[in-house]
């Protein structure tokens, strides 16, 4: 508050609270801030205030209503001003992040605090805030989740997936960031997401819907979205099932490292170029390797403790 003047009286200076104390509070309690005109609040000085009051109240006798009032909503404000500096202060602190882990060969399902669940598939890992922001709710993903978000239009969801950005406020898509994968693969199961990714001069972005999947290459300005019949599939994981659609040997067997906890050593190079469309349960390697060697003419021996050779039958 500005008092203009050395010359006001109490009355004048009681009207000027009077018409300016409401606004100000008003302010205050939506967060906002008190205009200033640019000047920096004064430490508060509570012993300073008392002998200030105390020397008038010597020099003049008892103190007129009008100057109680006017040091009682001057401390008023400069109490109000110094709370919500705190509160400020407080809000835009940095937050406390918390990892959660996923290892190789188990899955985990994370609630987060605005309500959101998160499925965690093997091998992955969720960063997140203690607490989220007042207008924005970040996340960022390395590996692989399925993500059922709490609706919040005042406070869109974001996840972050190595160069790809996924903006939501409400829905359900899964994501697949693994780093010894080249590519980014979103699929979109309900609701609606904005996924934006670098070009070369620009920010790109898409407006998915529901049954579509987009895959960008890392460290391109490819991003192919399509219509994917099988969308439903690309989150079957998190149900104990597995299903492959013409997928290569060797993709085959780097998901069932992550899911298993296993490793392979692919000794016949021949045995590459096979393909594989099965459904499997994640519960029973051996059964998988006897389904595999079923389709294809190769075979599975345990060498050492989860490291299995895999050659030509």
């Amino acid at each position: 508050m500005i008092f203009k003047g050395q010359h006001q009286t109490d009355k004048e200076i009681l009207n000027y609270i009077s018409n300016h104390i409401d606004k100000d509070i008003e302010r205050l309690l939506n967060a906002e801030s008190l205009p200033m005109d640019g000047r920096e609040v004064p430490e508060f000085d509570k012993f300073g205030v008392y002998e200030n009051l105390a020397q008038k109240m010597n020099r003049s006798g008892r103190p007129s209503v009008g100057t109680i009032c006017k040091w009682a909503c001057a401390i008023a404000l400069v109490l109000l001003n110094i709370g919500y500096l705190a509160y400020q202060h407080v809000d835009l602190s940095e937050p406390v992040y918390k990892e959660v882990c996923a290892l190789r060969g188990e899955r985990l399902v994370v609630l987060l605090e605005d309500g959101t669940r998160v499925w965690l598939n093997a091998d992955s890992k969720l960063v997140y805030p203690e607490r989220f922001t007042k207008d924005k709710r970040e996340v960022s993903l390395v590996g692989e989740a399925y993500f059922e978000v709490k609706k919040d239009a005042s406070k869109p969801f974001m996840v972050q997936a190595d160069e790809m950005n996924i903006r939501v406020t409400g829905t359900r898509f899964n994501v697949s960031v693994y780093p010894t994968d080249s590519t980014v693969t979103t699929t979109l199961d309900e609701g609606g997401i904005v996924i934006s990714y670098p070009y070369a001069e620009k920010m790109g972005s898409y407006h998915m819907i529901p049954g579509q999947t987009a895959i960008y290459e890392k460290g391109s300005n490819i991003c192919k979205v399509m219509t994917n019949a099988y969308y439903k599939e690309a989150s079957d994981w998190k149900d104990n099932k597995l299903i492959f659609r013409n997928a290569p040997l060797g993709e085959v067997l780097t998901t069932l490292s992550r899911q298993f906890d296993v490793s392979f050593d692919v000794r016949s190079k021949e045995i590459n170029k096979f393909t594989y469309n099965f459904t499997c349960k994640l519960n029973n390697l051996s059964g998988i390797f006897e389904m595999m060697s079923a389709i294809t003419p190769i075979k599975f021996n345990e060498i050492s403790e989860n490291v299995y050779a895999v050659k030509e039958k």
